[in-house]
């Protein structure tokens, strides 16, 4: 199953970019006209997404699931709407609708009604050949566990690896609002979310059920959307974002990056940010490291430049903040962590950046961010210039949980703690979460080929790349975080499993040229 947020369907409003809670959208559904209008609107909006795209063509079968409330409503008008279109549609309803409007509408276009009381298993088998479901037996109001008719009908519901199979807002066996999941949860290719983007649908396990999401109209466009502070991550919401390069400018004109970072222990995780910054097109990346690490370095990015120091017994690096004064009087950004190392003399050059260079746009990665957890005294000095990016224990550690923060729950620390800090902060995981400015963006794009050693380097050196040619904090990060799971993405025609982490960090250019285009 193609897990991808794909982004938003052919629609200008802001409010397509945003995520909302259950909560949060009741309260968008009192603003409109009428409940009726709503449902008229997704159902139409369904139906003509399903149309426009080509998931069922006029002469094929389609089937409609239909629940007893209102994500069945929105399920019949599209049902009605399809077969106005041409197409057979059969919607199999989870119990009677008596007296049901919607009903009688569809019936008389021509939609074959049965009710799974009624009818039972026999006749499910010929839906196997339907080349298109149309889930919309529950909506946002639901939580797992499934009961009843609907855990049966699902569970004898025979789906082929030949159908679509889309749900409407939701996938039935969702929750909207944790993200928990039923062992039944309808397995959906495309989720059309009917306005927003539900948080639930983003967040595991229910992820794994959504496929592809999309958003659709359904005539909320015009409401003040400002008040809702969260909001995806895609493409069309970080094109816009890459800098402009003019055509007589030189290295100097795009930024200098310096990059602090490098042990005995992990030889490759500097010069795997090298390449990744190098690769968003900064102009200059300057190593400060271990004589050993540049040696590394020298033959994975030979672009860079070198400041190299002596290795200390322990292995790490041995300059002080004074070594590195005239490097920094030349950077217009920094990142300081990858590969690291703990030792007395790195942890010192943390605190001491933080005191002496408060102006300084930097990004704090791996052990830099250990030596910021065990000083926490020091988060009133790091500021909205600043960047953190951890991994979930880094967060636990930076946040003071005593277990290893998940769904929403991050969602909230990773707030929490860009709120404490005035930096922004970047989750790395799955989804991946931005918080700064007091908003938060989050990307639901789940890539197991990201889950090996030094992805965290890649991903640090293409927003500290960025960083470093005058994108804002808050812009490089969502922009960086976007083409490490693009680059990713690019590689994964190689194979599923196995990608060299490096040739995801030369992945980078591509990506970002893929996203321009």
């Amino acid at each position: 199953m193609n897990l991808v947020l794909g982004g938003r369907a052919e629609a200008t409003s802001p409010i397509f970019d945003r995520i909302v809670d259950v909560a949060g959208m009741r309260s968008l559904e009192a603003l409109a006209p009428s409940e009726t209008s709503l449902m008229h609107n997704a159902g139409s909006a369904i139906s003509a997404y399903v149309l426009e795209n080509d998931y069922i063509r006029p002469g094929k079968l389609a089937i409609c699931l239909v629940g007893p409330g209102k994500n069945g409503g929105d399920a019949l008008i599209a049902a009605s709407q399809l077969a106005q279109a041409g197409i057979h549609v059969i919607a199999w309803a989870s119990r009677p609708r008596p007296n049901d409007p919607l009903v009688t509408a569809a019936t008389k276009n021509g939609v074959r009604w049965k009710v799974w009381q009624s009818d039972r298993t026999p006749r499910l088998a010929e839906l196997s050949q339907a080349p298109c479901v149309i889930d919309g037996l529950l909506g946002i109001g639901s939580s797992p566990p499934l009961r009843g008719e609907i855990k049966e009908l699902l569970q004898a519901l025979p789906l082929s690896t030949n159908q679509t199979r889309i749900a409407i807002d939701i996938p039935t066996g969702i929750d909207a609002e944790t993200g928990d999941a039923d062992t039944s949860t309808f397995p959906a290719d495309l989720t059309l979310a009917t306005g927003p983007i539900k948080i639930g649908s983003l967040l595991h396990p229910a992820v794994e059920f959504c496929g592809e999401i999309r958003a659709v109209p359904i005539g909320l466009e015009a409401i003040d959307y400002k008040s809702i502070t969260t909001a995806i991550i895609d493409r069309a919401t970080v094109r816009d974002l890459i800098p402009k390069r003019g055509l007589s400018g030189h290295k100097g004109s795009f930024g200098r990056l310096a990059i602090v970072g490098g042990s005995s222990q992990y030889l490759g995780a500097a010069a795997l940010a090298a390449i990744a910054a190098i690769r968003t097109g900064v102009g200059l990346v300057t190593l400060a490291s271990t004589e050993q690490a540049i040696a590394t370095a020298a033959t994975l990015a030979p672009g860079a430049t070198f400041l190299p120091f002596k290795t200390t017994p322990t292995g790490h690096m041995s300059a002080s903040i004074d070594d590195l004064e005239k490097l920094l009087d030349s950077s217009t950004a920094l990142l300081i962590g990858p590969g690291l190392g703990r030792s007395p003399q790195t942890d010192l050059l943390v605190t001491e950046l933080i005191e002496r260079r408060p102006h300084l746009p930097i990004v704090f990665d791996a052990d830099a961010l250990n030596v910021l957890a065990d000083n926490q005294d020091l988060y009133p000095r790091l500021g909205p210039q600043m960047i953190l990016t951890p991994h979930p224990g880094e967060l636990r550690r930076l946040s003071c949980e005593t277990s290893i923060p998940e769904g929403r729950n991050r969602i909230r620390i990773s707030e929490n703690l860009s709120s404490t800090t005035n930096a922004t902060v970047v989750a790395k995981g799955s989804p991946t979460i931005v918080a700064g400015n007091q908003f938060t963006w989050i990307l639901a794009r789940p890539n197991p080929i990201l889950a090996t050693g030094g992805s965290g380097d890649v991903l640090a050196g293409s927003i500290a790349g960025l960083l470093a040619q005058g994108v804002s904090p808050v812009a490089a990060t969502r922009l960086g975080v976007w083409l490490h799971c693009e680059a990713a993405s690019t590689t994964a025609g190689q194979s599923d499993r196995g990608i060299p982490i490096e040739h995801i960090a030369h992945a980078i250019g591509p990506a970002l040229q893929k996203t321009r285009a």
